[in-house]
């Protein structure tokens, strides 16, 4: 990112070739989707409904990239510990990510053992507060009022606001996610 962070916000299509390469392969958003609605209610949902909903999800992390790329201003993160449970299925990853600006700060990853034998993240914890902790409750009461395809139609809004502002100013068309509908 340090080296390739003007490029990167110069060039949208170029950042979300790096997410998709470097970024998605570490992440289970299949798992981070069904924590976010309840795992009772995301096996309910009928496959189309559940695909979507991940895409929803998948995008909304990409989203978050970008926003993250705008404010990275040369932290190092550096892995300094490992716990994993004693099934070793779950476990956290803890990162230090030291910065010039502000004071350094530990940030835990949450992964997952999957049945292939990998590791994907699941989730992030931030002073004792995980993504899906602060993001369930909203996901969980839109889903209560106005069903799930509201709640993808609210996360792919969202999605396609930002991207085609980020596009519109970086004057970038044709490629992801600079594309007239990003899914």
């Amino acid at each position: 990112l340090e080296i390739n962070q003007q490029r990167y916000l110069n060039d949208p299509s170029a950042f979300y070739q790096f997410v998709n390469r470097v970024l998605k392969p570490l992440w289970d958003t299949r798992s981070t989707s069904s924590a976010l609605i309840g795992r009772q209610y995301f096996e309910q949902l009928d496959q189309d409904d559940q695909t979507a909903l991940v895409n929803a999800v998948d995008n909304t992390l990409r989203r978050y990239a970008f926003e993250g790329l705008e404010r990275y201003s040369g932290q190092l993160f550096t892995v300094v510990d490992i716990v994993v449970n004693e099934r070793a299925s779950m476990g956290w990853v803890q990162v230090l990510m030291e910065s010039s600006l502000i004071p350094d700060l530990h940030i835990d990853v949450l992964i997952k053992q999957l049945n292939s034998g990998g590791w994907k993240a699941v989730d992030v914890r931030f002073k004792g507060i995980t993504y899906v902790a602060v993001k369930k409750h909203s996901f969980r009461e839109t889903m209560a009022e106005k069903g799930i395809k509201a709640l993808i139609g609210e996360l792919q809004q969202k999605n396609s606001e930002y991207f085609a502002e980020l596009c519109s100013e970086a004057k970038v068309a044709g490629r992801p996610p600079c594309m007239a509908q990003v899914n």
